[in-house]
This record gives structure tokens, sequence and C-alpha cells, in this order.
């Protein structure tokens, strides 16, 4: 379908320099997950120049942790302002839809520096790339879409609906700012999440739980090892096991979306530490991880099979039977979540992307958690992923993203709002 003068002027209207500009000035920022609040403060008051209602508060993350379906986190929170964000656009009186932008600001830290070509702060900017910590993930997705409201408020176009962008805090661990910002009733009638994509639309991700297991040996000095028991050595059988269970629950995958993949639900020992002298036998060890959640499956579900999958494993070796496995389930607790192929939501998407970029984008699914599950789980609100980024380069060294997918993300933004909302001049 050819776009129409209405269409052509909100796309028009996009500040493409501003954008790129405001974009880095993010970047620069090192809103680490749970030191968000300066970019938070900053971002409201981009909104507020921009027009939108903005409401900024403080989250009690103490009350939050007591509600139930509360989605974990990892770090200490004491330190810093946890706060809430949300900018609307309110077009033609209180009636019409309502089209939720979400987008989390908070970005892992930037790891060995050493490894990275490129300052992780400083937005620097190479030909069509930008690079910096959050570049992809997600900081380009969340700029794209709130220059998207502000190109169709410049257009002097009234919806007939509104706009929202849904500023959210903790969602590599967790999730807690789309759980507070759901609480707080900012809600709508579907919500696209602005995470990396490379376009594509993604209506369907797998969940993941994090976990933290202790492992109890015998201590003894190394030239008699033989008198104590290694909580290394008890550590590998644990691992075998595990990797067995991942094959098991990975074996027979017929999600439509999840099963073209060679490992939809990975099991990964992220981090493991052990002993504390080199010429001691072990005595100790801790590890942790995280399993995926299966599309349908329930978290307990999952918690429960790896629980009794270790407890087997105990009750077949003497030691471990009579010193338990001390297992957690700490930080970040992903539900899967998902809308089908064929919602009116996706077809939208779906037929602006094709108007806009001429080819018809990718529909997949994703292994990895995100704040979708929540909007749908939790919100009712059909929900997708699209933003610009290549998710493989998130987390790593050099982390980038190319301004012109920035850009046409913005664009895409804008057709997808004025057709959902039904803009009228």
């Amino acid at each position: 379908m050819a776009l129409t003068v209405i269409e052509q002027r909100a796309l028009d209207a996009l500040d493409e320099d501003g954008l790129i500009k405001t974009f880095r000035e993010l970047l620069r920022m090192p809103d680490i997950t749970g030191q968000e609040a300066e970019a938070q403060h900053w971002l409201a008051g981009q909104m507020h120049a921009f027009g939108l209602d903005v409401d900024m508060w403080t989250i009690d993350v103490a009350e939050l942790q007591r509600q139930a379906g509360f989605p974990g986190m990892e770090v200490d929170r004491s330190q810093h302002e946890a706060v809430g964000l949300v900018g609307t656009w309110q077009g033609n009186g209180e009636a019409g839809r309502r089209l939720i932008f979400n987008g989390h600001i908070d970005v892992v830290p930037e790891g060995d520096r050493a490894q990275w070509s490129h300052d992780p702060w400083g937005a620097e900017r190479e030909g069509d790339l930008i690079y910096g910590r959050g570049a992809c993930d997600m900081k380009g997705g969340l700029i794209a879409a709130l220059y998207a409201i502000k190109a169709i408020k410049d257009s002097g176009l009234a919806l007939a609906g509104s706009l929202m962008l849904q500023s959210v805090i903790g969602e590599e661990d967790g999730g807690l700012g789309t759980f507070a910002t759901l609480l707080r009733g900012h809600t709508g009638d579907a919500a696209i999440v602005c995470e990396p994509t490379e376009l594509k639309l993604i209506p369907a991700q797998a969940g993941a739980l994090t976990f933290q297991v202790r492992v109890s040996g015998k201590s003894a000095h190394a030239c008699v090892r033989l008198e104590g028991v290694s909580a290394v050595e008890k550590y590998l059988d644990i691992h075998r096991v595990l990797l067995q269970l991942e094959r098991a629950r990975n074996s027979n995958v017929t999600h439509p979306l999840l099963g073209k993949f060679d490992l939809p639900y990975p099991l990964s020992v992220g981090r493991v530490q052990a002993g504390n002298w080199s010429s001691s036998v072990p005595d100790e060890l801790i590890f942790e991880g995280r399993i995926g959640v299966a599309m349908g499956e329930s978290c307990q579900a999952v918690r429960e099979q790896f629980e009794r999958t270790l407890r087997d494993l105990a009750d077949a070796d003497p030691w471990l039977r009579e010193h338990p496995l001390e297992i957690e389930w700490t930080g970040g607790q992903f539900e899967s979540g998902e809308i089908p192929q064929d919602h009116p939501l996706v077809q939208c998407c779906d037929a602006c992307l094709q108007d806009l970029t001429g080819q018809k984008p990718a529909i997949e699914g994703i292994t990895a958690g995100t704040d979708l599950r929540q909007l749908v789980n939790l919100g009712a609100i059909p929900s997708l992923l699209l933003g610009p980024g290549d998710v493989r380069v998130a987390h790593m060294p050099d982390e980038h993203v190319h301004i012109t997918e920035v850009l046409t993300a913005a664009r895409a933004y804008i057709l997808i709002a004025l057709r959902f909302l039904q803009a009228a001049v």
C-alpha cells in the first residue's frame, strides 16, 4: 500500500539530526542496572521539552518485592534511587486506542575496557555506526520511539488515541521497572517493545530463570587429598547431569518459532567459585547460571524439574545424600510470553514495514527473556519486539548500532502509530 499524504507528512517531520544527537547524549551516561536515576531524570526533561505529559516517580523497591509476581532482581538498589518514568501524548480527546512504546534505559556493565577499541561511554561515530554500551541494547530503540512521537506532534496531526513511552529500569536483571509501571496503572491496547531485533517482528519470547547452587565438600591438606571430599569433583558430576537435562528439554521442540533454533531453551552455568586455598581440598563450590523456560511452561514446573534432577543425583551419591545441595532461585525470573503470529498488531507492523522498506519483515521468536512477557501476561497487553540493532553484539565489547537502522525504526514507529491509532488531520 502506498503511503498517504498524512503519513508522509509525519515521516517528513522526523528530526533525524536531533534524534542522533540525543541518542549520543544518552549513550554517554553510564546508567548501569541499579544506577539509572540520572538518565531517567535527563530523559524526563526531554519528554517535558517535547510537550509530553510526564509521570516520574520514585519506585518503592521493598514494597514492590512484596507483590505477587515480582520478577526478581540481582543488583543492590539501596544506594541509588529507583525511578519510574512514563511520557504520554494524549491525542484527540480521551477516546481512541492507546499504543505503548516500552524500552529499558538500563545497560549491563562495560566489562574489560581493554577489549574495547572504542570508549564504551564515548558514543563514538564511525561512518554509519555508533559505538557504546547500550547502543544496541537498547537506547537506540528507546530514543527512536521518543522522536517518533515528537515527529507526529510536530507534523500537526491529531491522533484518535494516545501514545505512551515507558522508559523502564532494571530490565537486565529481571524487569522491576515494567512491573512497577504496570502496577502504577500505565496500560494500553498494544505495545511495541523496542528491543534490538534487526527490525524483525518478534511476537514470542522464551523465558529464563537464574539459579545458585551450593555444593559442600570436606577440606583436607592437598598432600592427603583422599582424606577430604572435593566439592569440585562433585560439581563435575552435577555438570554432566545438567547437560543431560538440557538435551532432554530441547529434544522435541515443536513451537513454530522457537523450534527453529538449535538450542531454544539453553541451560548455562555462568559462574563457578570454589575453595579458599590452593593447597587445600575445596570444601565448598558455588555455581550460578540460567535455565530456559519453554513456551507455555510455568516457571514453577521448571524449578521443580531442575531441583528433582539434582535431588536424584544426590540420592545416588553417599556424600551428597548426607550433605544436600542448597538451591536458590536468584535474580531475574522470566516467564515465556507470546501473541499469535496472525494477531492484528503483528499484521499492522508487518504491513507498515513492507510499505516503508519494500521488504516483508521476518517473523521470529527469541530465546532470551524480555519485558514482553510482563506486558502480555501481567498487563494483558498484546505486544511484540521491534527495534534497531543486532542482539548478537549486545553485552559485547564494541557494542554498536547502525544509524540508518535507528532512523528506519523511528519511521516504522511513526507509521505503526498512525495506522494503529488512525490519525486524522
